[in-house]
């Protein structure tokens, strides 16, 4: 039996694996306003696209950690899909529409779902897919990086930013080109995060 490749952490998955499920316990909420802001970062259709499936992934997510953590009524409750089939959940519109529109551009045109569903690059450009998931882990890095400097300064240390991206770089198996690379594209975004 072939042996499964190892799978690599992302930066985002390393960041999440850190902050633990006690120190952030899951927030549907934060998730949805996190895809509607991935969205805005590039709006098109194949990120619109990725997003409504994140934020739907998401909403399947909280149903069962609702389930687990009890916060669900027992007429809810479904031995085969968790949460009972007919159960209503929150799905933003905007994820919906997008969705449908994918589907409707699928049944017209045909071809590949992942062309038609915008996530495929086509000819000689990357997939949407890998695009986005460059950006997202260059977010969560240019974050890790501002939340470092914070804590430095909130406890009374002077640091360089440049000490701080070799840490990130050695932290996310990055070069330090790409950290850097990262902050310059979102350190702009901290900053209007966390006025001072």
């Amino acid at each position: 039996m072939p042996r499964k490749p190892t799978h690599t952490p992302r930066p985002t998955e390393i960041v999440m694996d850190e902050l633990g499920e006690e120190l952030t316990p899951w927030d549907l909420d934060k998730h949805l306003k996190g895809c509607l802001a991935g969205y805005q970062t590039n709006p098109d259709f194949g990120t619109a696209v990725y997003f409504a499936l994140e934020a739907l992934s998401g909403i399947a997510h909280d149903g069962e950690v609702r389930a687990a953590t009890g916060k669900l009524d027992h007429d809810q409750l479904d031995a085969d899909w968790t949460i009972a089939p007919t159960t209503d959940l929150p799905v933003p519109w905007l994820w919906i529409c997008t969705l449908a529109e994918a589907w409707s551009r699928y049944k017209k045109d045909g071809g590949p779902l992942g062309h038609a569903f915008g996530l495929e690059g086509g000819q000689g450009k990357d997939r949407v897919t890998d695009k986005l998931a460059q950006m997202l882990d260059e977010r969560v890095i240019a974050h890790w990086i501002w939340s470092r400097v914070q804590d430095a300064r909130d406890a009374g240390r002077k640091v360089r930013i440049e000490d701080v991206v070799q840490e990130a770089a050695e932290k996310f198996d990055k070069s330090d080109y790409s950290i850097r690379r990262a902050w310059q594209r979102f350190a702009p975004l901290e900053r209007l995060r966390h006025p001072d």
